[in-house]
């Protein structure tokens, strides 16, 4: 579970990365990434679809717990287009019945984390005061409508998030980990 909790952290940081390398002005041609932040900016979100998607990642935490090389049919997850994403969860049986068990599909799933790490990051930004929201909209392509969701529903946007951990199964506790606090402990 650790090594899919990690592909999931790295998967968010790489997002959180592109995000703000979104800001500098786009260019002219059409790459497939253009058309990924497109298709992720396009996506409306809304709390059905955000508790939908936190029943699938618990669904997919259940999954992992119960096979622990889930992982490694994982490795890469992030580094593809949003097909790829798709096509690659939706190619393992497991990971699609979690995620349609939701109500979802895979590429539901795939634009609307990504939506939810791009309006979450637009809207961090902006409530922090480094970035205007209207700059964010314009330069990276952010959606008004999930930027202002994200606004909105803070409080149960974090709410449910809390709530849907506290369903996940928790990961082992790593022997490295014990061994380190201890020596830390003991110094």
């Amino acid at each position: 579970m650790s090594d899919l909790s990690s592909q999931w952290r790295a998967r968010a940081v790489q997002l959180a990365i592109l995000a703000l390398l979104l800001a500098a002005p786009a260019a002219s041609a059409q790459s497939p990434a253009d058309a990924d932040l497109k298709a992720i900016s396009a996506h409306v979100l809304t709390l059905p679809k955000y508790k939908q998607y936190l029943d699938a990642t618990v669904n997919l935490a259940n999954v992992a717990t119960k096979d622990p090389k889930l992982a490694e049919r994982l490795d890469g997850y992030g580094n593809g287009s949003l097909a790829e994403q798709a096509k690659l969860l939706e190619g393992i049986p497991q990971v699609r019945g979690a995620i349609s068990g939701a109500g979802l599909t895979t590429r539901d799933y795939v634009l609307t984390q990504g939506a939810l790490l791009q309006a979450g990051m637009a809207y961090a930004m902006t409530k922090a005061g480094n970035v205007p929201a209207d700059s964010m909209i314009k330069k990276a392509g952010v959606s008004r409508t999930n930027l202002e969701f994200y606004q909105k529903n803070e409080t149960e946007i974090a709410r449910l998030a809390k709530e849907a951990e506290a369903r996940a199964p928790k990961p082992p506790a790593e022997p490295e980990d014990e061994g380190e606090d201890e020596e830390s402990v003991a110094e």
